[in-house]
């Protein structure tokens, strides 16, 4: 029963390996402690690395020819590993646990032995007898189902809140590996870029020319060999993180559900509320109904007598009500006339307003209908105008086509006598050598 439930402090006190029930702390008992993980996994990845130094080793050239980041890369991925396996041990521990502890106890509370459960959730040191130590024991100071369900919500969000926190260092470490990796590619090209200038240097020499192409090539085996051992590793660790993170979430929600149902039969909104042993646990945690005993039916009949003796009758109160509500009422029209005196006030001048607007309107409408009239007979009255000036543009037209042609035959006529000249003086020279000739043939001897 719970009347016989002991402080919780004396039974941490009969028990040295307890602890605190009443506080769950930062609600990270699933969390694997960093200082084992972290150094385990950093000294993993290192020895793997360290493992590959001879250079008949595979993968030394890989390894240890590519740049710091690869080394890097190895370390975080250690440490993403250590934590992996160091979650899921845990996790298969409290699965083990849930199992042996979760039909057992919900069973001893449902006989009524408070006790019992206690300490059997005390001994098994688990997160869900611990979680099962605190809710008993605000169940047993407030006897509250509500405060019993705030615990219960309270502790679920606390162990959701730390299970998302304590995969925080490890995306981190996860986000930062395939930055490691771009950072490599950036130092390899970098080297490259750096080794063209000992290759142009020696274009001439054969031997100089394939040491620089040796530099070239080494520069970008670093570039790509430590951006592919990056997301590589990256992609290898993306699954298990995911896979574990599920695994806890289903842990979590399965003990959220049996602490909930094996507590449920303390509350009276819970199984034993109409059970048999039901009134024995509701009455027995109250000092004050304890020693009356009493049952559902007598208890509810004092409660009726009470109600009787202590409270009017509602015909009483009935008068006063209706005449408060009249004079509310008459109260509240007297103080909404001055606003309806407004409201019609305001709406008489909207209407006038409105009326206005509306002669203004037609007045502007007849205007600018007057005004459209006007434009339309201008309109008409401008069309012969427009019919001359494109006439008149034709015209021109045609009187710059006639003198372009006059243009064309005057430079012909200038180009005719030009050609009827030189044709002359053709003609005048093939005389003049007519004449000589002649001459020659006549007078040979001059």
């Amino acid at each position: 029963m719970i009347a016989n439930f002991p402080p919780l402090a004396d039974v941490a006190a009969t028990n040295p390996a307890a602890t605190e029930p009443t506080s769950l702390r930062a609600g990270n008992d699933l969390d694997p402690r960093f200082n084992r993980w972290g150094v385990s996994g950093a000294l993993a990845g290192f020895l793997v690395w360290a493992i590959t130094t001879p250079r008949a080793a595979p993968f030394h050239a890989f390894l240890h020819q590519r740049g710091p980041t690869q080394v890097v890369c190895l370390v975080a991925a250690g440490m993403v590993s250590a934590f992996l396996v160091s979650k899921w041990q845990l996790l298969q521990r409290q699965e083990r646990k849930l199992q042996q502890l979760g039909e057992g106890i919900t069973s001893t509370l449902q006989a009524g032995n408070v006790d019992g459960a206690a300490l059997q959730a005390e001994q098994s040191a688990s997160l869900m007898g611990k979680r099962l130590l605190r809710l008993l024991s605000v169940w047993r100071a407030s006897q509250s189902s509500f405060q019993l369900e705030r615990a219960a919500d309270a502790d679920s969000d606390r162990y959701q809140l730390a299970m998302q926190n304590s995969y925080s260092l490890i995306k981190v470490l996860l986000w930062a590996i395939p930055i490691l990796g771009f950072i490599g590619t950036v130092i390899g090209m970098s080297q490259a870029v750096g080794s063209f200038e000992s290759v142009l240097g020696n274009a001439d020499n054969v031997d100089g020319l394939k040491a620089g192409l040796t530099k070239v090539t080494s520069g970008l085996g670093t570039a790509f060999d430590t951006t592919y051992l990056a997301l590589v590793i990256s992609v290898l660790l993306a699954i298990p993180i995911n896979a574990v993170e599920r695994r806890e979430e289903q842990l979590l929600n399965a003990i959220d559900g049996r602490v909930r149902d094996a507590v449920l039969v303390l509350s009276p909104m819970g199984e034993s509320a109409g059970g048999s042993g039901g009134g024995n646990l509701q009455t027995a945690g109250d000092p004050v109904l304890a020693p009356l005993n009493l049952h559902s039916a007598e208890l509810g009949a004092l409660i009726n007598e009470a109600f009787e003796q202590h409270l009017p009758d509602p015909s009483v109160l009935v008068a006063p009500a209706q005449q408060y509500a009249e004079q509310l009422t008459e109260a509240a029209l007297a103080k909404l006339d001055p606003l309806t005196t407004l409201v019609r006030d305001s709406v008489e001048g909207v209407a006038e307003a409105r009326l206005s607007l509306q002669e203004q309107a037609q007045i502007i409408r007849s205007s600018m209908d007057g005004a459209a009239h006007e434009l339309t007979a201008s309109l008409q009255q401008l069309r012969p105008l427009l019919r001359e000036l494109q006439s008149a543009s034709t015209l021109g037209t045609i009187l710059g086509e006639e003198l372009s042609s006059l243009k064309a035959s005057v430079e012909l006529r200038h180009a005719i006598e030009q050609l009827s000249g030189q044709l002359q003086q053709l003609q005048q020279l093939q005389r003049e050598q007519l004449q000589h000739s002649r001459r020659q043939i006549r007078w040979p001897w001059r």
